[in-house]
Order: structure tokens, then sequence, then C-alpha cells
């Protein structure tokens, strides 16, 4: 009847539109399971490094510089260098062109792993400069989700700002807290996702299963596609025509519905 039909349209009406704070949370999340990819792949292939933030590097480069490893220290601090290159470049690119972020991460994300997979892996750190600089590109775009802060290349703050939320929370019953605990939870879940397909990936298909992490980056393109055809359908035009027809549709509804 008129009155299913109408439920049914509806429907998929909200499945083909997405509010930009969900576009924004969902896009996160995928790109905080693509972090959590490259992050496993380069500690499993190697030697332990982990590509997504400095903190381990310096720690290594000062063990090694008091130890007189020179060449060990040189490698460390090209990759020093490499890692903040990637986020001069996002905060250039972002704020002095009219360049697509969102869209050229994927493809700096895919060129890095794709060029990590055919560098050697002797000596280590070469071979994981590229993830270097793809993370801390992807850093410095997706960077947060619906108001909140959040690395989308590595966990410990997440894990801190999760468990705040839910504290905050039982403590105020505040819904902007359980809104955050929500956020960030899911944000943690899908770096730990991120890294389980990582690790398969990796044990699977050794150095080639960087290519995996294609699935996850090509899932984010056509979210921005569903984001970008949801913007673009809510026209003053359609916008008006779309009244018209609900309006049509309430009148016809109230005259099926029993007294």
């Amino acid at each position: 009847n008129r009155v299913s039909k109408y439920i049914m349209r509806k429907a998929f009406q909200s499945m083909g539109k997405l509010t930009d704070n969900q576009w924004e949370v969902m896009m996160h999340w995928l790109l905080t399971l693509v972090g959590g990819f490259m992050g496993v792949y380069a500690v499993l292939l190697h030697a332990g490094n982990f590509g997504s933030a400095q903190t381990g590097n310096v720690m290594e480069m000062a063990a090694e510089l008091v130890s007189m490893e020179w060449q060990k220290v040189l490698l460390r601090v090209i990759a020093f260098i490499i890692f903040g290159c990637g986020v001069v470049a996002a905060y250039l690119l972002t704020n002095y062109t009219e360049l697509n972020m969102r869209k050229l991460a994927l493809w700096v994300d895919a060129a890095g792993l794709t060029l990590a997979s055919l560098l050697p892996l002797d000596p280590v750190l070469p071979g994981l400069y590229p993830v270097f600089f793809c993370a801390s590109f992807q850093w410095g775009v997706y960077s947060a989700a619906d108001g909140f802060k959040s690395a989308s290349i590595f966990t410990t703050n997440n894990y801190k700002q999760a468990l705040l939320g839910w504290t905050q929370y039982i403590l105020t019953k505040d819904k902007e807290f359980l809104r955050k605990a929500i956020v960030y939870t899911f944000t943690v879940l899908s770096f730990f996702g991120g890294a389980c397909l990582g690790a398969w990936s990796v044990y699977t298909f050794n150095v080639r299963g960087a290519y995996i992490a294609f699935v996850p980056l090509a899932a984010a393109r056509i979210l921005i596609a569903v984001g970008e055809r949801s913007a673009q359908d809510e026209t003053p035009a359609e916008l008006a025509r779309e009244a018209t027809e609900e309006a049509e549709e309430a009148v016809l509804l109230e005259e099926e519905l029993p007294k």
C-alpha cells in the first residue's frame, strides 16, 4: 500500500544521504583502519620499526648516537626528516591549494605502500621511508572526527580519550560524553582491525601484502563519492521538489490511515 511504499522510499533515501558528521566519522574510521594496517606492515617487515610515529625512531637514534653507529644515525635522521616533510606537505597543500586533500591522501597512501613493497628490506629503514611519509601525510589530513581531535595513524591518545569518555559519561550521564566515548572507542577498534588485517596480509603475502590495503582505500574513495553525491543532491530545486512530494504524500497518507 501507499504507507509501506512511503516508508521504503524514505529508507532508501536515508541510505543514499550522509550528514557531514556521519561522513566525517566513517571516513576517519576507515583511514584509522589503514593506519593500523600500515603500522603492522612496518613493524613485521622492518625489524620492529614503527613507521607511523617518531618516538621509537628518536629513541633508537639516541642509542645509536651514543654507541657511535654513525651510518644508522644518518638513516634515522633521514627518516625523521621524511616524516616531517609529510606533515609540512599536508599543511601547505591544505592551506594554499584547492586540492581535494581527502582524495589525495588516499593516493599518497596507495603510492607509499606500493613503493614500500618494491624496496629491499635490507637495510630496513630505507625500505620504510615511503611509510614514514604517507603516514605523516595521512595524519595531516585525517586528524579529527565529529569535532574530536584524533590521530588516524597511532592509537594511544584515542585509547585514553575513549576511557575518559566512558568514565565521564558514567559520572555525569551527559550525552556529549557518550558521543565522545563512541567515536574514540570505534577509532581504537578500527585501528586494531587494521592491524589484524595487516598482520594477516604480511603472513600470507609477505611484502606484497601491502596491496591488501587497497581494499579499505577503495572503500574510502567510494564513501567520498557518496558524500559528494549527497551534497550535490541538496540543491534548492531538488529540496523544493522533495518538499512538494512529501506534502502530497502526507495528504494521501492521512486519507489512507484509519480515522
